[in-house]
């Protein structure tokens, strides 16, 4: 099995040396516990040690935004992006079948090796608020509409599993297809038993990655957990991590 090594200081170890390379890894955790950082290191390490090119997507934050938080760890996704190393792109406010089109699109156009998809929960929800559950690649727009906190409370636990569940399939199939490594972030609550907010991310997903930040008086303690990685042997346990001017560090 063909390994892509992360290049997170301290990952790779106990995951059997990295990821298989056609793997969907979902990195779970709570508001601040270090997800996004993991990312942008993932892609950052990939163009500049490896020279795999690589492709952010966010439904949520600004380009500037991100390329102004990875540059806070030294990595210039400016220069990587002008280098044609790394595409950072921003497709919310659009339907569930036009975010599939433009991510298609993206990866043609940029052709990645690694990817990263923040967050899985607005696909989610863009996937609950279909009408119908069909092939994606032919759901015309007038059939769908844009996802919104109210969908999921609105759809039938049984409809938004479904809907969910086929979002997955389809996204995880054309993934494999391309042969790209690929982080889903996914935000959850703090105690939480799941590893995402639609409870069914994780069992699409070849890896979990459970990254928590606890405080222990005047100071944070964070860590991270291999919950699991098909086809590949890891390190069981709960192990310290920490933030350094280079990105994450696991000890």
């Amino acid at each position: 099995m063909q390994k892509m090594k992360t290049g997170i200081d301290g990952l790779d170890p106990l995951i059997g040396g990295g990821v298989p390379v056609d793997s969907v890894v979902l990195v779970s955790g709570s508001p601040g516990t270090g997800k996004t950082i993991f990312a942008l290191q993932f892609l950052a390490q990939g163009c500049l040690k490896f020279n795999q090119k690589g492709l952010y997507v966010s439904f949520e934050e600004r380009e500037e935004k991100i390329r102004d938080q990875a540059i806070q760890f030294g990595w210039d996704f400016r220069k990587l992006e002008k280098d044609g190393m790394l595409r950072v792109m921003n497709i919310s406010s659009l339907t569930l079948g036009q975010i599939f089109t433009e991510l298609k699109r993206a990866i043609e156009k940029t052709k990645p090796r690694r990817l990263v998809i923040d967050s899985i929960t607005y696909m989610a929800l863009s996937a609950a608020a279909r009408r119908r559950v069909v092939d994606l690649e032919n759901v015309p727009e007038d059939e769908l509409v844009a996802g919104s906190g109210s969908t999921q409370s609105s759809a039938s636990s049984e409809w938004y599993g479904l809907s969910v569940r086929k979002m997955l399939i389809d996204l995880v199939k054309l993934l494999e297809e391309k042969n790209i490594c690929t982080i889903l972030t996914s935000e959850v609550s703090k105690n939480s038993e799941w590893y995402s907010r639609d409870t069914l991310s994780e069992f699409a997903c070849d890896g979990i990655i459970q990254m928590k930040a606890t405080s222990i008086g005047s100071e944070m303690q964070r860590t991270m957990e291999i919950v699991k990685m098909r086809n590949t042997s890891i390190k069981g346990g709960i192990y310290d991590f920490e933030f350094t001017p280079g990105g994450l560090l696991i000890k």
